[in-house]
């Protein structure tokens, strides 16, 4: 066997090993992204209104996954930023149909299911995007008892974090809402989720 085809079989086991490697280095990170998603605690019973009138219930978290968060509309501060991210994310995955989000009012006697319809015109939100209103003590329960995020002298007082929940209606993780580095960490465990099926 001459010289140029040592050389040709040595490079050629030498991509195939690294590709090996390679293939098994994004295998272990996948799987680690899987166990950073270990179930938290599931959804329970909830009723509140879309801005249309029609009802959403725990049932419409089924077989969707789902990012949560509380907003209110004359927020100043982290709401903005939330629902600018909440958007950007929408338009990340236009082309999933196995994606939903959910924003809830905090100040449900100020937004009107008008109101909510303004603001979400105003960030351009899809048919996938709902924007939920409901009896402030429903609210609090959802928020405090069912995703565990702190709901205290609302409206400002909720909580800026956003919830992934997975298709059978378990919380997965939270990611604070205003932080780039926690959305780009979202967008990835939402890619896992996806292809978990």
């Amino acid at each position: 066997m001459n010289t140029i085809n040592k050389k040709l079989i040595i490079a050629f086991f030498s991509v195939l090993i690294l590709g090996i490697i390679g293939l098994f280095t994004i295998d272990q990170a996948t799987q680690s992204r899987i166990n950073n998603l270990s179930v938290i605690s599931e959804i329970p019973s909830f009723q509140l209104d879309n801005f249309d009138g029609t009802s959403f219930t725990e049932k419409n978290l089924d077989n969707k996954i789902t990012v949560a968060s509380f907003i209110f509309t004359q927020c100043e501060g982290a709401c903005p930023i939330m629902s600018t991210n909440m958007g950007l994310l929408q338009k990340r995955f236009s082309d999933s149909d196995a994606l939903q989000f959910v924003s809830i009012t905090t100040d449900p006697d100020y937004d009107s299911s008008s109101v909510l319809k303004e603001f979400s015109d105003k960030y351009s939100s899809k048919n996938n995007w709902f924007f939920l209103r409901g009896d402030i003590n429903d609210v609090v329960k959802l928020s405090e008892d069912g995703l565990f995020l702190s709901a205290s002298l609302l409206p400002a007082g909720h909580s800026t974090r956003l919830v992934l929940i997975d298709r059978d209606r378990n919380i997965r993780k939270y990611y604070e809402g205003t932080v780039d580095a926690n959305i780009v960490e979202l967008q990835k465990d939402i890619v896992t989720l996806i292809k978990q099926g």
